[in-house]
C-alpha cells in the first residue's frame, strides 16, 4: 500500500520536478560549467579552469561594484528599516489622514522604475529641479551634478532606492502590526508598560516574523541593485555607481565575455545565499510565536 502511494505521489510530482529541472537546475548547472571556461557567446567555450575567479578579485569594477553594494547593503540595514519601521508604527495609530498617507507611501512601489528613472534623472541634472530651486532660495553654491559626478552619483541612486523601497517595507511591517493581538497591549498597559518600554517589550518581539522579512528583502535587493545605476549614470562616472549586477551585466553584453561575467553571477550568487542565510538564521530565533 505503501509503494503504491510513494508511486501515486512521485507520478504526481515528476512533471514539477522536471519542470524545476529544466528551468532551473539545468541552466545553474550549465552557469557553473560555463563560470570556468573563456566564451564570447558564439564560438565554442575554453576550459580555463578557475582564472575567471582569481580575475574576479583583481578587476576593478568588480571590486567597486562589490563595495558600492555592500554600502547599499549597510545603508538598507540602519536608515532603511528604522524608517521603514517609524513610518509603520506612525500608520497603525488613527487618526484623520490615515488612509491617504498609506496610499501615499505604497504608491511609489507600483509605479514603473523605468519611469522614475528618467523623472528622477531630469528632476536631478545640473539645470534640473532640485538645483533650479536651490538656486531660487539662495542657495546656488549647493548646486552640483547629482548624476554627473563622483561625490554625489552613488549616493543620489541609495536616497533614490529608498524612494520605492520604504513604502514597501512600511507596509510589510504596518501589516506585521495589525496581526498582533490587541488584548497583549491593554495587559502591558495594565502592567504599567508605556511608550518605548511597551514598544521593546511587546511590539518589537511580537513583529519579529514581519522584521525577519522585511531584513531578507532587503539585503537581497541590495546585493541585486542593478535598475537605477544603470538606467541614470550607467556605473559612471567612471565606477563611482557601479554596483556587483551591474559590473557583472557589462561584463557579459558589453564586453561579450559570457565565461566571466557567469563567474561574477556565480559569485554574487552564493553571496546573496550567505548573508541572507546568516540573516534568517539570527532573526528567525528571536521570533515569537503569537
Amino acid at each position: 500500500m505503501q509503494r503504491k502511494q510513494y508511486a501515486t505521489a512521485i507520478g504526481f510530482l515528476a512533471p514539477a520536478f522536471a519542470i524545476f529541472f529544466v528551468f532551473f537546475y539545468f541552466p545553474f548547472l550549465q552557469s557553473v560549467y560555463y563560470s570556468f571556461t573563456e566564451w564570447n557567446g558564439l564560438s565554442a567555450p575554453r576550459i580555463i579552469g578557475l582564472d575567471n575567479y582569481k580575475r574576479l578579485f583583481d578587476d576593478p569594477r568588480m571590486i567597486d561594484g562589490l563595495y558600492n553594494t555592500l554600502k547599499m547593503v549597510v545603508f538598507g540595514l540602519l536608515i532603511q528599516n528604522p524608517l521603514a519601521l517609524l513610518i509603520a508604527v506612525l500608520l497603525n495609530r488613527k487618526f484623520r489622514t490615515r488612509a491617504f498617507l498609506r496610499t501615499a507611501f505604497y504608491l511609489p512601489v507600483i509605479i514603473s522604475l523605468v519611469v522614475a528613472s528618467v523623472i528622477f534623472g531630469q528632476i536631478l541634472r545640473y539645470d534640473g529641479f532640485v538645483n533650479g530651486l536651490l538656486t531660487a532660495v539662495g542657495l546656488d553654491a549647493f548646486a552640483v551634478d547629482w548624476l554627473g559626478t563622483v561625490k554625489f552619483s552613488f549616493p543620489s541612486i541609495i536616497v533614490l532606492s529608498q524612494w520605492q523601497a520604504i513604502g514597501y517595507c512600511a507596509m510589510i511591517y504596518l501589516a506585521g502590526l495589525q496581526s498582533i493581538p490587541p488584548d497583549m497591549f491593554e495587559a502591558a498597559e495594565i502592567e504599567g508598560a508605556r511608550g518605548f518600554v511597551l514598544f521593546r517589550h511587546i511590539t518589537f518581539p511580537m513583529l519579529m516574523p514581519a522584521v525577519s522579512i522585511v531584513l531578507f528583502l532587503t539585503i537581497v535587493g541590495a546585493l541585486r541593485l542593478f535598475d537605477l545605476p544603470y538606467l541614470l549614470t550607467g556605473g559612471g562616472p567612471g565606477t563611482s555607481s557601479y554596483t556587483l549586477f551591474l559590473a557583472v551585466y557589462n561584463s557579459a553584453f558589453v564586453n561579450q565575455n559570457f565565461g566571466y561575467a557567469t563567474a561574477g553571477g556565480i559569485m554574487l550568487a552564493v553571496l546573496i545565499i550567505l548573508v541572507a542565510g546568516l540573516q534568517m538564521a539570527i532573526t528567525r530565533k528571536r521570533e515569537v510565536e503569537l
